[in-house]
């Protein structure tokens, strides 16, 4: 522990010598690494996940080696011509019901993953891009090709026709027209509503960024009180913040909530102290 508190010590100071610039690229060298580790500690899921997202078809798979047996059991919850409404509904329940909820950064360790429908078949258990993914792909096995992925900032659902399943949402941030991708810019209920997520995502990660944002800022200064403090007023603010997510998720906070701009004011204003603190030196 000394050693690594020494090595520490001795880059802190090493960094104070260089030149602003080479300084301040390193600064971000270093946080950009920290926002890797903390978001997204699988790297090769991270590459995956992007080419994920530029051919979402490719993770419907309605040839899933498993879906025949998929659709006998979901055959045998259904009569003889059931009304296509009927079918969908046996779909999702069949999916909720092998699929168990799980946060991908639990199951993958990164903020988010997109699989295949193997991989969702494999684990059995994924959150709402996964279980949608799955769902598409056993429509389309149904003869349901226009069965298609549907998504904003929050969640991932299913369309198929004019109908849609697995929580579908009024916002719609991506989806699939005439074979074209539309993109949209969240609404700003979605974007809290994404951002009060955060009291669900595991909260070493968060307090980890936060202390390194404000190091970083904090640096050259060498006042170890005033740092202390800062990171007690940050992490209070962190506190609040928090208090608003759960606030808001339980929906006891659908409106304008006092603990959100109080949250910004401590975390900001513990950040602009540490800017002003290093500014000094």
């Amino acid at each position: 522990m000394k050693r690594l508190v020494s090595t520490g010590a001795q880059f802190w100071h090493w960094l104070e010598t260089q030149r602003p610039l080479k300084r301040s690229s390193l600064k971000l060298l270093l946080f950009a690494a920290v926002v890797l580790f903390a978001l997204y500690p699988n790297p090769v899921l991270l590459v995956r996940q992007i080419s994920h997202l530029l051919d979402m078809e490719s993770l419907i798979q309605p040839d899933l080696p498993a879906m025949p047996e998929i659709n006998r059991d979901i055959d045998q919850l259904l009569a003889t011509n059931t009304p296509a409404l009927t079918e969908f509904k046996a779909v999702e329940r069949f999916v909720y019901r092998n699929v168990p909820y799980q946060y991908d950064w639990h199951g993958w360790w990164n903020l988010d993953y997109w699989p295949t429908a193997a991989e969702v078949w494999e684990r059995k258990r994924e959150d709402c891009d996964g279980r949608a993914v799955l769902a598409a792909s056993i429509l389309r096995a149904r003869g349901h090709a226009d069965a298609r992925l549907v998504a904003n900032l929050q969640h991932v659902w299913v369309a198929a026709g004019t109908n849609e399943l697995m929580g579908p949402m009024i916002d719609k941030n991506f989806r699939r027209e005439g074979g074209k991708t539309i993109l949209t810019f969240p609404a700003m209920k979605t974007l809290l509503d994404s951002l009060a997520m955060t009291c669900k995502f595991p909260a070493w990660r968060v307090v980890l960024l936060l202390l390194t944002l404000l190091a970083l800022v904090f640096h050259p200064a060498l006042d170890a009180g005033r740092f202390a403090t800062l990171c007690a007023v940050m992490l209070a603010g962190y506190a609040v913040f928090l208090d608003w997510c759960v606030r808001r998720t339980d929906r006891d906070a659908a409106g304008f909530d006092w603990n959100f701009p109080v949250a910004a004011v401590l975390i900001i204003g513990s950040l602009a102290f540490a800017w002003r603190t290093a500014k000094q030196q």
